[in-house]
């Protein structure tokens, strides 16, 4: 009998144990488990739109490229223009621009008519008061009206992308 009683305590020992791993096994399967769904989610909140267009033949919205910035043409930078202010007796100005233009083939040509924007540029400046000069909101306009006068200089429109007013002192 004591044999039996021995056999049965080792048999329930053998059961404990195969318990305790079992136990230890689910548990390792549910994290594993957790940690998969939950990675699996993580993926689709990130890069959905690019898993369903790559795999389904396209989602319900193309898959673009970020857009690029207009990049910044070449700029012709003119020596200072130096001028009467128009109806102001003995008052004078000088402004400092730069012209965009659209590559490096056109800057060339545009160096070559440096004398013509400069006297564009004078007989616009010449007609502007101090009011019009000293107004940060007026300048948007004076650009506006300088990008127009000697953009009609260009052979094309599309050649002449920006004037910018680097400097501008009144006295």
């Amino acid at each position: 009998m004591a044999d039996e009683e021995q056999m049965v305590m080792e048999a329930g020992d053998i059961e404990t144990t195969t318990k305790k791993k079992g136990g230890k096994l689910k548990l390792i399967l549910i994290i594993v488990l957790v940690i998969l769904v939950g990675g699996g989610a993580g993926a689709y909140f990130v890069f959905g739109k690019q898993i369903k267009a790559r795999f389904l033949g396209g989602g319900t919205e193309p898959v673009t490229e970020p857009k690029k910035k207009n990049s910044i043409g070449p700029i012709l930078s003119l020596e200072p223009f130096i001028f009467n202010i128009g109806g102001a007796n003995g008052k004078f100005a000088k402004i400092t621009l730069g012209v965009e233009v659209k590559d490096a083939k056109v800057m060339e040509e545009a160096k070559k008519m440096v004398p013509a924007i400069r006297d564009k540029t004078l007989s616009i400046l010449g007609t502007k008061g101090p009011e019009v000069l000293m107004d940060i909101n007026n300048r948007n306009n004076l650009k506006k009206e300088l990008h127009s006068g000697i953009k009609a200089l260009f052979k094309e429109d599309s050649e002449l992308r920006s004037i910018y007013i680097t400097d501008i002192i009144i006295q």
